[in-house]
């Protein structure tokens, strides 16, 4: 029968105290580290996803304005879409229904776009070629039977050097120009719809 003698070295491997804590450390460093980077890529491909879903429903409009669907022989239907930087959670689609271009109260086809709530439609920039010009609120709309794009503001029709829109989707509270916090997306007046 073997004795234990208390002044024999222990020869059982094992980790310490302090071993523990470091690897525990090290596990919980290179976890947050990773979570970090996947919250900052899964903000940038929702936001990417709310560029496109905007893109899709100006496409949706500009298909609606030029298929050949109207009552009572009208088929000059003009669809528009309605943009207010005031209210950058939700835009409008619409059917112009006084014939001035521009969104009115009461034109609204469906119910209003809800944007995610963590982004928004900061800015509207009109491009020229020059400085873009930043209105708080823009209709874009859409005739029978080209695809062509048109631009109006509360004031009229936007001068005819402005070939595109750009809208800015943005992560909310953000002012940055990287790819998690905004997107563009592009409406030229030949009606080519990207994001960007």
């Amino acid at each position: 029968m073997p004795h234990n003698n208390p002044t024999q070295n222990n020869t059982e491997q094992g980790f310490g105290l302090v071993e523990l804590l470091v690897s525990i450390s090290i596990v919980v460093l290179v976890t947050s580290i990773i979570m970090a980077r996947h919250g900052s890529h899964n903000g940038a491909v929702l936001l990417r996803s709310e560029a496109y879903d905007v893109a899709l429903k100006a496409r949706e409009v500009q298909l609606s304005a030029v298929s050949a669907v109207g009552d009572a022989g009208d088929y000059r239907n003009v669809f528009g879409l309605y943009f207010d930087t005031a209210t950058g959670g939700f835009y409008r689609t619409f059917r112009d229904a006084d014939g001035d271009f521009y969104y009115d109260t009461g034109e609204e086809v469906g119910a209003r776009n809800n944007l995610d709530q963590r982004f928004e439609i900061d800015e509207i920039r009109l491009i020229d070629g020059g400085v873009p010009t930043t209105p708080t609120s823009l209709s874009i709309v859409f005739e029978r039977p080209n695809f062509d794009a048109r631009f109006y503001t509360s004031s009229g029709l936007v001068a005819s050097s402005v070939n595109a829109v750009q809208l800015v989707v943005r992560l909310r509270g953000t002012t940055g120009t990287g790819v998690g916090e905004m997107r563009l997306v592009e409406i030229s007046r030949t009606g080519q719809i990207t994001v960007q």
